[in-house]
């Protein structure tokens, strides 16, 4: 019985002191040696939009040091000044090298918010850390890359089909553009005359896949042309309506949209370095406004209605302008499609030979 007594006793001075040990012994680490940078081998990349998944440039760095054997996380880090104000991250890992593409360099450029075709300066750095909580940062010292990127349009575009809409059910008859919302990507508009008929939304003029219909009430999308047809949308009425559609919810509405005043007698281009670009009217809705291909310069432009009256807004690519708005920014030089519409001012510049 003393024998077993004494055991026990044992065993718990030996729990207590262990839980003492645990509690007395706190470990810390702490950064010891920040990650060092290596130089690039090339420290000028001019980058090739034709091979957009080739190894633009590769970063390598020593390991930071925490004092204890621990896993350390990495971030490639981009910004426009050596005090990175405002840091992009390029890369997430736990080596000690990454080697970044063509497209993911340009597309670290695009956020950077550099010109296209023009070299620009960046720097580079290391941002080090350990834990899930990203604690005990540390940072290498920066080195300087010079980055000529391309321009990429980045944004799909959908046109209308249908017995309700311009250009019947012929899928490559100058078919009116939805308009994009230049704060979602996702969701698009048209208001504009519709025939009380069906119609549908294509992805490319000339092709009927990829297309969208309905089932009821929510987009369905027809992939291929060897998969089905879904069925169509349907306007219960002839007259001006709203059809708004989000293509990451799925959800779509058709409202009626009353006092719609007179169409402009004329729509024009302004600001293409000094030259001017008329825009057309639709036949079937003189309040939709297109060229299908015009010349533009980098730089910015306004809408001209009537001949006196000016239209800007602030986005590129898409928005709503409004009278006496800024200039329109047009961020490269090409070709492009541009619609106006002179019920809601909303435009569109889609440049050709940078689209999907």
């Amino acid at each position: 019985m003393i024998s077993k007594i004494k055991y026990g006793a044992l065993l718990i001075a030996l729990v207590i002191m262990t839980g003492c040990s645990e509690d007395d012994e706190k470990l810390t680490v702490a950064v010891e040696d920040a990650p060092l940078l290596a130089e690039l081998d090339i420290n000028r990349v001019a980058l090739d939009q034709t091979n957009p998944g080739n190894p633009a440039v590769t970063i390598s760095w020593n390991k930071a040091s925490y004092g204890l054997p621990t896993l350390v996380n990495y971030v490639v880090e981009f910004a426009t000044e050596d005090t990175f104000t405002t840091p992009i991250t390029a890369v997430s890992t736990t080596n000690t090298e990454a080697t970044i593409s063509v497209s993911a360099l340009n597309n670290t450029a695009n956020d950077l918010g550099f010109v296209p075709f023009e070299w620009q300066q960046a720097f580079i750095r290391i941002k080090s850390s350990i834990g899930t909580q990203a604690s005990n940062v540390s940072y290498s010292e920066p080195i300087e890359i010079m980055i000529n990127p391309y321009f990429s349009y980045p944004f799909d575009d959908y046109y209308l089909v249908g017995a309700a809409t311009a250009p019947g059910w012929n899928n490559d008859q100058n078919n009116p553009l939805l308009f994009r919302n230049a704060f979602n990507e996702n969701e698009y508009s048209y208001t504009g005359r519709f025939l009380a008929d069906a119609f549908k939304i294509l992805a490319n003029r000339g092709q009927w896949a990829p297309q969208y219909g309905q089932d009821g009430g929510t987009l369905v999308l027809r992939a291929t042309d060897d998969d089905p047809d879904p069925p169509v949308f349907s306007s219960t009425s002839e007259g001006y309506q709203k059809f708004t559609v989000n293509f990451s919810t799925g959800s779509f509405t058709l409202t009626e949209v009353s006092n719609v005043g007179a169409p402009f007698t004329s729509v024009s281009l302004d600001g293409n370095e000094g030259s001017s670009a008329s825009l057309t009217a639709l036949d079937f809705d003189p309040h939709i406004w297109y060229i299908r291909s015009t010349p533009l310069e980098a730089g910015s432009v306004t809408f001209l209605a009537n001949g006196s009256t000016t239209y800007g807004g602030s986005s590129e690519f898409s928005g709503v302008s409004v009278v006496d708005g800024v200039s329109i920014p047009v961020p490269v030089k090409d070709n492009y499609e541009i619609w106006f519409n002179d019920i809601t001012g909303d435009y569109a510049m889609i440049p050709l030979n940078f689209s999907k």
